[in-house]
């Protein structure tokens, strides 16, 4: 059997230079793999104009409906009767009702095309850095940078969508659960919009970094599994973990792992809580890279 790296050592036989560069003759760097941050601020900007668009929506039906003068009334007086208070719950309830079936069938209509565009934009990115790359690691090289559209690539992308479907889906439904149970314990205290203000001002302020969260997480998750599939197709079988600082909060162990160079087919633990083993990118929040290597002196 002709194993896949016999052209490439063949070909670097002949080209020596390229790898000066290098601390080892053996081995060969592309350049790193870097998520676009303009997909990254787009799919946050689509969230966002949704979510604001939600919550203004909410915001102005909850201040109609504690402005009512049946609402007044309730909230002014010091001895309320239950008549009252199951009167004003049940506005509230309808109303919040209205609310969460307005925007659940809303986000449900909207997340698929978003996913569909999200993906086909990430995939993009990826080809174009993986070709990047091997067109760095030598001229001279072989290597296909034909974009991959059958095999694995297909069920990632199929994976990607499916999975950010259900993440823009969950916006709405969380954010408006928790108002509708704060309407009603604004509306048990006798507080009202007293109650109810800071609430939405601090569940608005949470909603978007979520939404910051998903955009950031999905955009580095989905390059860094595409970019693998694409090097694994290309025969690339190893990558140079790079850690990006930045973040507040650092993992110590992707710090450690900083310069280190693994297998594609043998990745290493990435949460020591989990065991869970993966790439760059992959872990929640996780902002690292991968470099890609071609090691001629493998066995």
């Amino acid at each position: 059997m002709v194993r896949p790296w016999s052209k490439m050592n063949r070909l670097a036989t002949r080209r020596k230079d390229p790898w000066n560069n290098n601390a080892r003759k053996d081995i060969v760097k592309g350049q790193p793999l870097n998520p676009s941050a303009a997909i990254e601020q787009r799919y946050y900007t689509a969230l966002r104009v949704l979510i604001e668009r939600m919550i203004a929506d909410t915001e102005l039906e909850l201040k109609k409906l504690f402005k009512t003068e049946h609402a007044e009334e309730y909230f002014a007086q010091d001895n309320r009767s239950f008549a009252q208070d199951a009167s004003i719950s049940s506005q509230a309830r309808i109303l919040t009702n209205a609310l969460i079936k307005k925007y659940t069938d809303l986000f449900a209509s909207l997340s698929k095309p978003m996913a569909e565009r999200f993906a086909e934009e990430s995939d993009k990115s990826s080809d174009v850095a993986v070709k990047s790359s091997i067109r760095q690691l030598s001229d001279d090289l072989t290597l296909s940078t034909k974009t991959i559209t059958s095999g694995p690539l297909v069920d990632i992308l199929s994976a990607t969508i499916t999975e950010n479907v259900g993440l823009i889906k969950s916006i709405p439904a969380q954010y408006l659960n928790g108002v509708q149970g704060a309407v009603m314990r604004s509306i048990t205290t006798g507080n009202g919009m007293q109650d109810l203000v800071p609430y939405l001002q601090k569940h608005k302020g949470i909603t978007l970094r979520r939404a910051r969260m998903i955009a950031q997480d999905q955009t580095k998750k989905s390059f860094s599994t595409l970019s693998k599939a694409r090097m694994e197709k290309a025969n690339i079988r190893e990558y140079e973990w790079l850690h990006t600082s930045g973040s507040r909060h650092p993992r110590k162990l992707h710090i450690q792992m900083n310069g280190n160079i693994y297998r594609y087919d043998d990745p290493p633990v990435i949460d020591e809580k989990t065991g869970e083993r993966g790439i760059p990118g992959q872990a929640i929040n996780c902002a690292c890279r991968m470099r890609p290597i071609l090691n001629f002196g493998e066995n």
